[in-house]
């Protein structure tokens, strides 16, 4: 989803200064507070691989991957960088702690109109996200994407 999003701002935003950053562990699977259908350890990737893909596209100028733990080091990250924002935020993690802290932190950098989506709002191998959707944003309108792979969603910031 990184790469994808940072050659769709390379084509439709070719002269701005626009940066995509992403957010991993790249450890797989962790633990979560809601019980899981998924096998700890699975989803794991290499960041060396990814840096490698960034820099063999050309993608290192727009494109960002950050190594770490989103529930204990997000907010240290942005302690450090005050100065990022966002018009478009796209969650593809699925679990309740993940997607509660990321809402906690990232929702205030989320510009006026700018759009939060959910890759697995709803679906049942991640009940985690929609219970932390609620929890966090409660009264915000959630809308659908129709013909996605996953049940996807979306809030757009008033």
């Amino acid at each position: 989803s990184l790469l994808w999003f940072t050659k769709l701002v390379q084509i439709y935003e070719s002269e701005s200064l626009t940066q995509v950053h992403g957010f991993d562990w790249f450890q797989g699977t962790g633990d979560d507070d809601v019980e899981l259908k998924i096998e700890k350890g699975s989803y794991k990737s290499s960041y060396e691989e990814l840096q490698d893909l960034i820099k063999v596209q050309n993608l290192q100028n727009n494109c960002f991957a950050h190594k770490l733990n989103v529930v204990t080091e997000l907010e240290k990250f942005f302690d450090e960088n005050p100065h990022l924002y966002f018009k478009v935020v796209f969650l593809d993690a699925g679990f309740y702690n993940v997607v509660k802290k990321s809402i906690e932190v990232l929702w205030p950098r989320l510009n006026p109109g700018g759009i939060l989506i959910f890759d697995q709002f709803g679906h049942e191998l991640s009940p985690g996200e929609a219970m932390a959707v609620k929890e966090m944003l409660p009264g915000e309108k959630i809308q659908t994407i129709p013909n996605s792979w996953m049940p996807n969603a979306y809030i757009i910031k008033k």
